[in-house]
């Protein structure tokens, strides 16, 4: 269980307990947590099958709650996991897209899901370069396990730009639920940041991957003599 304890500037406390591990149930909900509205291009899910989107009326508490907050409101952030806690003093787009991101990532939406691994480790507050290094590092594992097990590994990561591909596309789709949702536009501009961070990774992931390149190379130097 993953706790995210919101303190807007001005009073109002908004908390929310996240179930990682969580099984789908349907319930009712919303117009805009129906499967078929705006359902995502790439969704494999069946209208038979399915009423309401998983991830939609997993997250439809929490765009509820912060349907009528702006962006830049302020807000402390505390974040507790059974291992440690974190805290944060920021504006509400950034602690609101670490709790949609962990929310999306353990949905029974089936290409979301495939981001499990990450939200296990979940690092609320992650900067683009941490997402990167988290994501390919658990890929790379991943590819480690198949290549143990006999099957064909797939080290170029080309596996990991199309899922990037895929989470776009979904973004794309899943913006426009939110945009019906929401008063103002903090649920709106989390989801966007986190599609804006899918494109940047299956567009430039080599670039990106060279940014990251000197974390592995410790530079030689001179030894002072002080």
């Amino acid at each position: 269980m993953i706790e995210y304890i919101f303190q807007i500037e001005g009073g109002e406390t908004l908390h929310f307990r996240i179930d990682i591990n969580r099984k789908y149930k349907e319930k009712r909900g919303h117009f805009w947590t129906e499967l078929g509205y705006h359902q995502c291009k790439n969704c494999t899910l069946l209208l038979k099958d399915y009423r309401y989107c998983p991830t939609a009326i997993d997250m439809e508490e929490i765009i509820e709650g912060f349907s009528s907050f702006f962006s830049h409101d302020k807000v402390f952030v505390r974040v507790k996991t059974s291992e440690r806690e974190y805290s944060k003093m920021c504006d509400l787009q950034t602690g609101l897209q670490s709790l949609l991101g962990l929310v999306m990532a353990t949905s029974s939406c089936p290409i979301l899901s495939k981001l499990w691994a990450l939200a296990n480790f979940h690092l609320p507050f992650a900067t683009t370069e941490d997402t990167l290094f988290r994501a390919v590092g658990a890929y790379l594992i991943r590819q480690y396990f198949i290549f143990s097990d006999k099957g064909q590994p797939d080290f170029d990561l080309e596996g990991l730009r199309n899922l990037y591909r895929e989470l776009e596309e979904l973004n794309t789709s899943f913006t426009e639920r939110i945009r019906i949702a929401s008063k103002t536009d903090a649920n709106l501009n989390a989801v966007v940041q986190l599609g804006a961070l899918s494109f940047l990774v299956h567009v430039s992931l080599e670039e990106q991957l060279g940014d990251l390149r000197t974390t592995f190379e410790r530079k030689k130097g001179k030894i002072s003599d002080d």
